[in-house]
């Protein structure tokens, strides 16, 4: 599951039906071990986030960008970089898109 990928893709239980990331060796929900990368719509909305001003070293060239936590259609969680084209910048409760994985970063952009 790593590297670059226009899909977003995360593991799911094949007991449970549990959808999960990071990726795990056994299902948090229920305990079971077989495993399986699904794709999911890449559709979501903002819960959170915060623009990042003063970066750590290596980021220093990309301020200000924002980082956001992602409530995916399918009810789970994760942190991703965000770009948003509108002027008033990120909302919370905006809908967003996947647009791709890189180097263990999900890339999201806000869909209005």
């Amino acid at each position: 599951m790593e590297g670059n990928s226009d899909r977003l893709k995360v593991l799911k239980c094949q007991k449970c039906h549990g959808l999960f990331i990071p990726p795990k060796y056994v299902c948090p929900q229920c305990a079971g071990s077989q495993l399986e990368e699904v794709s999911l719509s890449g559709k979501g909305k903002i819960m959170t986030y915060t623009t990042v001003r003063v970066a750590p070293s290596g980021f220093e060239n990309q301020v200000p960008y924002d980082i956001a936590i992602i409530e995916l259609s399918e009810r789970i969680n994760l942190t991703a970089r965000l770009i948003v084209r509108d002027e008033e910048g990120p909302k919370i409760g905006g809908e967003v898109i996947f647009l791709r994985k890189e180097a263990g970063t999900y890339w999201f952009e806000s869909s209005h």
